[in-house]
């Protein structure tokens, strides 16, 4: 994630520049009457959560009284359409009200939300609101342009979990948990724009209690009525302080899940509306329009000029999306426009087609090698291809499509960067799993409707794998990985996830030929370059290691993984000092790995610099890493410094924690027999 740090540090550079745009053009045309606006605003984003299976939409098995009050309270949008089936994208459409192509973002934790998109966090800020982000996975974070325009930006997912080894997603409960607590702080009477992003319901599903009981044989569900009680806390909030009657509450899926329709048990592959359509539920002060069903299409971009509409706050000019609020009170639109929806994460991921598809009032039709159209007023379930019947309005409706991807077709083309180790792992945790060879600039690529079956078998392999690995059965993974890539070949990253199987189970060669090909499919990626050089260390031909990281740092020059392996080179070879400087930079750049740090303190144990190590150990206690072996090093801190108390007591805590520390229990022997 080198190049995202560094251009995240250039945006921030930008920031107080953008801001002024946005005071220059937004905030000097708003009406008087909303420069010191009362009505405040609640966004909650739904992150992969069906229409379908909400109790106002008509799920009667549903247990979400939260989500439906807010329908029953309010407005209702019976067709709303997304136009990303993946996180990233979605929610760059719905905070900025513009198609994500625009701004080249395509897939998760790639290509970043730029400096000179104008969110509605900007917008609100710049009009006098407080704004506050409560983030539910990283692929949100900061590194990718979301928090923008927000006063505070909660997305901490860099603490380090002793289980899965990264920290990749927060549960509902926590985020509006803090979402409650940054409300508490504000004035009652202070306008606020407040976005919870929830992401229970992605795979895989584990329901908090009691729903993983009362959901067990449909954990989907369970999860969407966990979701649905955490917002039922910030609700209450609202209603205790007096606060819900004046405030927008408005809860907006980015996606919904495949399900096993259309053989897609997930999201990301194809552009039906099992994935496409969204719940819009929307809550108006007062309860104004108390029950309005909305049953015109509408899209997730018109959410941010819809909001600003209703808030009485001016709407910047060359959005995509348009306000619907008129359609709210009850004024219908003549000529609807069209939603557009794509899908590059097939092409991305696994060197298949990518996919476009435009709605147009009762009909879809979806751009492949293979193209289809479907009547959704008959054929809701879109299983049947009219295109043999209708071949001419296929061909028009192609051509609206090419005319709407027209605006960002001429736009110079954004690179996104080729994810590193950390993002790779933290996405494969999430589910994300394919990332296949980069395909040549105009290569279409195999049909996905083609491929499906094979990719459900890779999928459910690799989740299988990741399991194995967390369970420390190494070879069960390889073997699983092995059958993977007889699937796809060509995924990059599932060869750097063997390499770093052969390399724990110390097969270099095996490592060194898996690491060989990633860097042959993918030689923007400095992973299989990192492990290589590890593979290398292991077998001592340090000279060759570190031309590997030199390789790697030139792909990536901030990369912390770089200055992490040529500290343990550093170190192999007997050169402490130079190691402490490599593994400082490391914790620089990355505060969050707790492995630079061990090798850090455990460097200025053995140079006998107390500070430095003390300052890691209190670190690396937080963070819960090795928590025996940190309260032993704290022994020594504490030791050497001639405080024999909190020394004894630290060399207890550590024996306590691990009765076999052997170390700990010789180090509190020759203590006590000083003392």
């Amino acid at each position: 994630m080198g190049d995202m740090r560094r251009q995240r540090q250039q945006r921030l550079a930008r920031l107080a520049a953008a801001l002024c745009v946005v005071a220059a053009g937004v905030v000097l045309n708003v009406p008087s009457s909303a420069l010191a606006p009362r009505t405040s605003l609640l966004l909650v984003t739904l992150d992969t959560v069906r229409a379908d299976r909400l109790g106002s939409y008509g799920f009667k098995a549903a247990q979400t009284p939260v989500l439906d009050r807010i329908a029953r309270e309010g407005v209702r949008f019976a067709d709303a359409t997304t136009h990303a089936p993946i996180t990233g994208p979605a929610h760059a459409a719905i905070l900025t009200g513009r198609y994500p192509a625009r701004f080249g973002i395509r897939d998760n934790a790639a290509t970043p939300l730029p400096p000179e998109a104008v969110t509605m966090a900007e917008i609100l800020k710049a009009a006098g609101y407080r704004t506050g982000g409560f983030i539910g996975a990283f692929i949100l974070d900061r590194a990718y342009g979301f928090d923008q325009g927000f006063d505070v930006f909660d997305a901490d997912f860099k603490g380090f979990d002793p289980r899965a080894k990264l920290n990749s997603e927060r549960p509902a409960i926590d985020v509006v948990g803090r979402a409650v607590a940054w409300l508490r702080t504000l004035p009652e009477e202070a306008p606020f724009f407040a976005w919870i992003h929830l992401y229970d319901a992605h795979s895989p599903y584990t329901p908090p209690p009691p729903y993983d009981k009362v959901f067990k044989e449909r954990p989907y569900d369970g999860e969407i009525a966990g979701v649905d009680r955490a917002i039922g806390s910030v609700v209450a909030l609202l209603e205790e302080r007096g606060q819900l009657d004046r405030t927008v509450v408005v809860a907006i899926g980015d996606h919904g899940e495949g399900l096993g329709e259309h053989g897609e048990d997930a999201h990301g592959v194809f552009l039906y509306d099992s994935v496409l359509r969204i719940p819009w539920v929307m809550r108006l002060p007062g309860g104004d329009r108390a029950g309005t069903v909305i049953g015109e299409q509408v899209r997730a971009i018109d959410l941010m000029p819809t909001v600003l509409d209703t808030l009485q706050v001016t709407i910047p000019q060359g959005l995509d999306g348009e306000s619907v609020l008129g359609v709210v009170r009850g004024r219908s639109r003549l000529d609807p426009p069209p939603a557009y929806a794509e899908t590059y994460y097939p092409k991305l991921h696994y060197g298949w087609s990518e996919l476009r598809a435009v709605r147009v009032g009762d009909w879809k039709f979806i751009e492949a090698p293979r193209s289809e159209l479907f009547n959704l007023r008959n054929d809701p379930g879109e299983k049947i291809d009219v295109i043999p019947r209708q071949a001419g309005l296929a061909s028009r409706l192609g051509a609206e499509l090419t005319g709407i991807a027209a605006a960002w077709s001429q736009m110079p083309a954004r690179t996104a960067p080729t994810p590193d180790r950390e993002t790779m792992e933290r996405l494969r945790s999430l589910g994300y799993v394919g990332f296949g060879t980069p395909a040549a600039p105009g290569a279409r690529g195999a049909d996905p409707k083609d491929m499906i079956s094979t990719l459900t078998a890779f999928t459910r392999l690799m989740g299988d794998a990741t399991e194995d690995l967390r369970a420390g059965r190494r070879a069960a993974a390889a073997e699983k990985l092995g059958r993977a890539l007889k699937i796809n070949q060509r995924a990059y990253n599932v060869h750097v996830m063997l390499g770093d199987v052969y390399l724990e189970s110390k097969k270099y060669e095996a490592a060194l030929g898996e690491y060989e090909a990633a860097a042959l499919l993918n030689p923007n990626s400095a992973a299989a370059l990192l492990g290589a050089a590890s593979t290398l260390l292991a077998q001592g031909k340090l000279d060759l290691a570190s031309q590997r990281v030199d390789e790697a740092e030139k792909l990536e020059p901030l990369s912390y993984e770089a200055q992490f392996t040529r500290g343990r080179i550093s170190e192999r070879a007997g050169r402490n000092r130079e190691a402490l400087g490599y593994y400082q930079r490391a914790v620089e750049i990355n505060p969050w790995d707790p492995r630079p740090r061990a090798r850090l303190a455990n460097i200025a144990v053995q140079l006998r610099l107390a500070d430095v190590a003390a300052v890691q150990f209190n670190a690396l206690l937080a963070m819960g890493y090795e928590p025996a072996r940190t309260h032993f090093g704290l022994g020594w801190v504490a030791q050497s410094k001639g405080d024999l108390a909190t020394a004894a007591r630290e060399y207890r805590q550590a024996l306590a924690l691990d009765p076999g520390l052997t170390a700990a229990r010789d180090a509190l022997s020759r203590l006590e027999a000083k003392r």
